[in-house]
């Protein structure tokens, strides 16, 4: 084991020896670490919710999913971030490499390729009656004359204002402890009367409540996803607006581009009479590169 007089003696030993200035003030923090101290611990930072809806450019920017999952589920207002990429995990303040800013792809014309992924058309999933009977289901009640409302706005302040409408008027409650069943998806009017429901059944308030203000119902997707980071199954309403995928997410009031989420890995989606399963395109490794072997002539000595 290095004795700490030693640690302590190494960055002038590094000066004297000529190293760079860089190396040397490396070593000087290294040895005035306390060596019992835990761990650094992964930062996230997270945005706040939306007050009110406002111009696009200023609203469009995503706390990360698992932060705002987590002040949901703790209580804790989530705090301001600047930007969409402004959530992004930091460690010490440095953000990792593997974490960089995705490229933001140009939505799909006809399939939910969401979350980084490529969608694949299916006939049959286990969740297709579910979906069929919540999305032929469109009364709203009361909820009903918000919508109205929604439909004459602009179409960025209704997202906002759908989503956020939603988000206040239901309190997430497990099937479980609300029904005594583990999966059960409602359909828009019992979760708005009520005001209770899980994840997926917010995602099916906000589609109906969208259908209503003029969204076209091609453009709305329930996906059912796993969440890398928490490991547990949820549900998001995704719309396609203006050549981009925004996310609809009942744990935030911001709207986040579908591709700069990246703990959300999407299973299924549902939209209109259609179903999908995700998957991603894998990654081709250039291809090595041959050398041919050096041929080295001998030489005898005279």
């Amino acid at each position: 084991m290095i004795k700490r007089a030693s640690l302590l003696a190494l960055p002038a030993m590094l000066a004297l020896a000529g190293a760079s200035p860089a190396l040397a003030a490396s070593a000087a923090a290294s040895a005035g670490t306390d060596r019992n101290a835990p761990p650094p611990r992964l930062a996230i930072a997270a945005a706040q919710p939306v007050s009110s809806p406002a111009a696009a450019s200023a609203i469009i920017g995503a706390p990360s999913a698992l932060a705002a999952l987590q002040a949901r589920q703790s209580g804790t207002p989530l705090m301001m971030a600047s930007a969409l990429m402004a959530a992004k995990p930091t460690f010490e303040g440095f953000a990792p490499a593997h974490r960089a800013a995705p490229m933001l792809r140009t939505a799909h014309a006809s399939r939910p390729d969401v979350f980084g992924s490529t969608a694949l058309s299916v006939s049959k999933t286990a969740f297709d009656a579910r979906f069929a009977n919540v999305f032929a289901r469109r009364s709203l009640g009361r909820a009903a004359d918000v919508a109205r409302r929604f439909a004459a706005a602009d179409r960025m302040d209704a997202l906002l204002g759908i989503n956020a409408y939603v988000n206040r008027a239901v309190t997430f409650t497990d099937d479980r402890a609300a029904t005594g069943r583990a999966d059960r998806w409602n359909a828009a009017a019992e979760t708005l009367r009520s005001g209770r429901g899980d994840c997926e059944d917010y995602a099916i308030a906000k589609m109906q409540m969208l259908r209503a203000a003029g969204f076209a119902a091609d453009d709305l997707y329930l996906v059912v996803l796993k969440d890398l980071v928490r490991r547990a199954d949820h549900a998001v309403l995704v719309v396609r607006h203006e050549g981009r995928f925004l996310v609809l997410d009942n744990s935030t009031d911001r709207l986040l581009d579908s591709d700069a989420v990246r703990d959300y890995k999407p299973v299924f989606s549902y939209s209109a009479g259609k179903a999908w399963i995700h998957g991603y395109k894998r990654e081709t490794a250039p291809r090595p590169t041959r050398i041919a072997p050096v041929q080295l002539a001998a030489y005898t000595a005279n």
